[in-house]
């Protein structure tokens, strides 16, 4: 390759990094949010209701416990892991920050996602 090749080829090669670059680093500087509420805000957007199927630890996100339910699987924060038993039922509905949890058809607890201890 000749050196105008070169120059090309490095453009076009570093450019769109750069920029990726570049723009990642802004966005995790101009985020004014804490860690709780970036935590928060994507809790909010999860929305997972039915019976508990399974219960197991997924070992590709830190071997997180997870209660495989009818049409989602729900990650369960690790203040929470002791409450839950195969057939349980949940019921967490997008835009709520609760999760309520309940057995043989009874409301057992109601969870909170803003009284669990992330910074």
């Amino acid at each position: 390759m000749n050196r105008k090749e070169t120059i090309i080829f490095i453009s076009v090669m570093a450019v769109p990094l750069l920029l990726l670059f570049g723009w990642i680093f802004y966005n995790s500087i101009a985020d004014k949010r804490t860690g709780k509420e970036i935590y928060l805000d994507s809790e909010r957007q999860t929305e997972c209701r039915g019976i508990i199927d399974s219960i197991y630890r997924l070992e590709m996100s830190h071997n997180t416990l997870t209660l495989k339910v009818s049409k989602c699987n729900f990650y369960v924060p690790p203040e929470w892991e002791n409450k839950f038993k195969i057939g349980d039922s949940i019921s967490k509905r997008k835009g709520e920050l609760v999760l309520k949890h309940y057995r043989e058809h009874k409301l057992l607890e109601i969870l909170d996602y803003e009284k669990l201890n992330r910074r």
